[in-house]
């Protein structure tokens, strides 16, 4: 497990607040979900009703700044494997940084999100990109962990996190408008608050050893 720089301010919140842990959070989000995905299926509707509409919460529609995080990733039975994977992501990373630092990292992408939607009219209408964002941050710790998709081929994170990155990052940076380009990034403005300084002492170190040269 890659070992990671945080900011000094994240490391004095995880030895100094550890109230602000979320007890099973992993569990907790899992529910959350397949208590999303059997509303869903029984009554289609429902969905409505939970999407981060921006004109609806300013109407006061407030609970929609929550409730999105219930609405599934697939509405079909596949949505099972779905949240299997994204409660052993949960646990991994539970495991790699503690409770505290893990409900924070969940803080500053529900918080993100919601700001995302909010300052730029563009609807949550999935918890895709949060979910995206875990898997990001476990790749980054451990790239080379491999999963077998259908249960076949090897692949490890570093590749999968690429591929997802190109379609939800690269492309919306490139070649969105300027609205949705500020969208995309405060959607994973939480995998930059944690990895962003280590990003940069890479860089950094890089850049030392090329004038070295």
């Amino acid at each position: 497990m890659r070992q990671v720089n945080f900011p000094s301010w994240l490391v004095r919140i995880d030895e100094n607040f550890k109230w602000l842990s979320i007890p099973k959070l992993p569990l907790f989000l899992t529910i959350i979900q397949t208590l999303g995905f059997f509303f869903a299926r029984e009554k289609p509707e429902f969905v409505s009703r939970l999407i981060l509409d921006p004109s609806a919460v300013l109407q006061g529609d407030i609970w929609r700044i929550f409730t999105f995080i219930a609405i599934p990733l697939a509405d079909n039975f596949l949505v099972f494997f779905v949240l299997w994977f994204f409660y052993d992501v949960m646990i991994w990373l539970e495991s790699a940084w503690g409770s505290t630092l893990l409900t924070v990292y969940f803080l500053f992408a529900w918080l993100n999100t919601v700001l995302a939607s909010l300052l730029t009219g563009i609807p949550i209408e999935t918890f895709a990109y949060m979910e995206c964002s875990f898997f990001f941050a476990l790749a980054t710790l451990n790239p080379n962990k491999e999963i077998y998709l259908f249960f076949i081929l090897p692949v490890a994170f570093k590749w999968i996190a690429a591929f997802i990155a190109a379609v939800l990052l690269v492309v919306p940076l490139f070649l969105g408008y300027p609205k949705r380009q500020i969208y995309t990034i405060l959607l994973f403005a939480n995998y930059l608050i944690f990895f962003g300084k280590d990003y940069w002492l890479i860089l950094k170190k890089e850049v030392n050893k090329i004038k070295k040269n």
